[in-house]
């Protein structure tokens, strides 16, 4: 990762918390789970890349890093990066209706950003994943359970999820399952209830 006061501050990204003793962790971790089912290729599309806070790790894997999200700061990131000699294109945009030619992407990843859609809206997103994917492409989905074990445990940070956490994980593993060929869940905790999830990453391919 940067430097803390390296990143971008945008509105409701949690990079403050990356930081943070075990919290930090939690959240670094979230991410690299992510990235380690992606395999190496050359052009990856992250939605909802924030600040950049995958960037540094996906540079190890992908020559070319894309990024879409609905904050209007994509110079301000890349500049951000400037020095890492990373090969980053980033856009302003909407993961319902990607300003990309079909086929563009060899994978794509989205870590937090599905339970903020609407759940009848899932179904048209990863439609648009799918046609932006190249034949044999991937998509990696993070998101976190939607349950009363994890609005507890963000209500002990003084957060209350339940207006932004809109769809649960179930839904969006249902649109994920609908659009592509999914074949790999993980669930976190491991040893753990589904119901009461922590935080699910999974992997579908565009066969």
């Amino acid at each position: 990762m940067l430097a803390p006061s390296e990143y971008v501050r945008i509105q409701d990204d949690p990079t403050r918390y990356y930081r943070v003793p075990l919290l930090g962790w939690i959240y670094r971790r979230r991410v690299a789970r992510c990235i380690s089912l992606l395999p190496a290729g050359g052009r990856v599309l992250e939605i909802g890349y924030g600040s950049g806070v995958s960037f540094l790790n996906l540079s190890r894997k992908f020559s070319e890093i894309h990024g879409i999200d609905l904050h209007s700061h994509s110079d301000e990131v890349a500049r951000s990066f400037a020095h890492t000699q990373s090969n980053l294109y980033l856009r302003q945009g909407d993961v319902r209706n990607l300003p990309y030619e079909d086929g563009s992407f060899d994978a794509a990843i989205a870590v937090s950003i599905h339970e903020h859609l609407p759940p009848d809206t899932q179904d048209e997103a990863f439609a648009e994943v799918r046609r932006v994917l190249a034949p044999g492409g991937c998509y990696v989905v993070g998101v976190p359970g939607v349950n009363a074990m994890m609005t507890t445990a963000f209500s002990a940070l003084g957060w209350d999820i339940r207006p932004y956490h809109v769809s649960k994980e179930t839904r969006v593993l249902e649109a994920m399952g609908h659009a592509l060929t999914m074949d790999v869940t993980r669930y976190w905790p491991r040893f753990w209830l589904k119901s009461q999830t922590a935080y699910v990453c999974a992997r579908a391919w565009k066969r």
